[in-house]
């Protein structure tokens, strides 16, 4: 019985796997760069935002290209994941109505397929702190792998919920695009916190992207650890509801292949 259960999980591990890669082949398949467009597409809006705002508001700001990078790639990794894990089902809709596939798997195949471009911007990422020579300790990086984790179970979070949603009602996509646009500018992304008055701060913690860029911009540039209490917290508003993502889509499961 253990034999069979651990099988399984390798089974499902194996499948979620195979997806995720087929997805990053196929999204740029007949594209020239192909998979460098991976990172070069938050790359250019780098460049474009740390000339434009480096130079002209936050001249006097320390390391504001290194902070803005930090923004940009965690923000990119939420986003892109977001996105594709909540149009994964219909994505695979064809796929699923012919074959019985966990609902789940397909959806955590499409956010790891996100993790997957992730990990290549980390790199570069990491290359750009050490051309700046800002070394990261050991106990400020693992901190930071929390942050990641944290940022991809928000993304899976979201995506167990809008993804079901999205089968019966297609306005969604839109709405979400529009919320991203909304988000991206709500959190100190471009802008540091300080450039914010303190009674709009407390506003800007709604978004849960503002506390993980902030905290990884702490742990990455100023070798330090952010208030622990603020983690805590987060992780336990975080767990419910993940828990009541993966209900949602146990729930939201039957007649849902009918309807796409």
């Amino acid at each position: 019985m253990k034999n069979m259960f651990h099988q399984k999980q390798l089974h499902y591990w194996d499948t979620i796997w195979m997806l995720a890669k087929t997805d990053l082949k196929m999204r740029y398949q007949g594209s020239w760069l192909g998979a460098i467009w991976v990172f070069l597409k938050p790359f250019c809006l780098f460049l474009i935002l740390n000339f434009v705002f480096s130079n002209l508001f936050f001249k006097h700001n320390p390391n504001y290209t290194i902070r803005l990078l930090v923004g940009l790639v965690l923000w990119f990794f939420f986003s892109e994941a977001t996105t594709v894990g909540m149009n994964s089902l219909l994505t695979k809709a064809p796929i699923l109505k012919k074959v019985y596939i966990p609902l789940w798997l397909i959806i955590v195949s499409s956010t790891v397929h996100s993790a997957l471009a992730f990990f290549f911007n980390l790199v570069i990422l990491f290359i750009f702190l050490l051309a700046y020579n800002v070394f990261p300790g050991i106990l400020q990086i693992s901190v930071f792998l929390i942050y990641i984790i944290l940022i991809y179970g928000i993304s899976l979070t979201y995506s167990f919920f809008a993804a079901p949603l999205l089968v019966r009602f297609r306005d969604l996509n839109q709405i979400w695009e529009v919320l991203l646009g909304v988000l991206f500018y709500a959190s100190p992304i471009i802008y540091p916190m300080s450039a914010v008055p303190q009674d709009v701060q407390t506003y800007l913690y709604i978004s849960p992207m503002t506390l993980l860029i902030e905290h990884s911009r702490v742990a990455l540039i100023d070798h330090g650890i952010a208030r622990f209490d603020h983690l805590l917290i987060f992780i336990a508003i975080f767990i419910p509801c993940f828990l009541g993502s993966i209900w949602f889509l146990k729930k939201s499961s039957k007649n849902l292949i009918e309807s796409m």
